[in-house]
């Protein structure tokens, strides 16, 4: 089950300047950009004991979904919450503030390897051989996590795939499966 706490009331307001300060402790230092559910900033954890200051807060405004995008919401915080493997994204917390479901994830400075594939290309280069391989290993070995927890992804592409200093981090997992038995529950 994830951390979960009411951290305000007001309304939900999009966060932009970094004079905001979401849950007493998180200080919007830039947007990273909006997805079909809400936006994306990077943020600085005013409270973080171990100096791992940068995070990701994700925000997506609960009066703007479906009832079943709100459970979905929930339910990606939840299913991140029981994951804890290098090569998956480090979840914090989540909780409401100002009407919003805000899920706080970590931080990869790297950006994503879309994005790196990009770059690449453009300077007209190519990952070496060895990048690709090392890559590709933690990958698998997060997806092995993953799966012997009997959670697919559903939504593995590279825009999905983060960077963090040489390694990899499985992130978004708004389309992720749980399998119950012999069901999977999508969430």
């Amino acid at each position: 089950m994830p951390r979960f706490q009411e951290a305000g009331s007001s309304q939900a307001t999009p966060l932009s300047s970094s004079s905001d300060l979401v849950a007493k402790r998180y200080i919007i230092v830039q947007s990273l950009g909006r997805g079909s559910f809400g936006s994306v900033y990077l943020v600085q954890d005013t409270k973080d004991p171990d100096g791992d200051t940068l995070k990701v807060l994700k925000q997506i405004p609960v009066g703007d979904l479906r009832p079943d995008e709100t459970v979905r919401a929930t339910q990606e915080a939840q299913l991140l919450s029981q994951l804890n493997h290098p090569s998956i994204l480090s979840f914090y917390q989540s909780f409401l503030d100002r009407d919003a479901f805000c899920i706080i994830t970590e931080y990869c400075q790297d950006r994503d390897l879309d994005w790196k594939l990009e770059e690449l290309s453009r300077a007209g280069k190519s990952l070496p051989e060895t990048q690709v391989i090392d890559w590709l290993i933690q990958l698998l070995l997060g997806l092995h996590y993953m799966h012997d927890r009997r959670i697919i992804h559903r939504d593995l592409k590279a825009k999905n795939i983060f960077l963090k200093r040489n390694l990899v981090k499985i992130g978004e997992f708004a389309a992720a499966a749980k399998a119950h038995g012999t069901l999977f529950l999508f969430v």
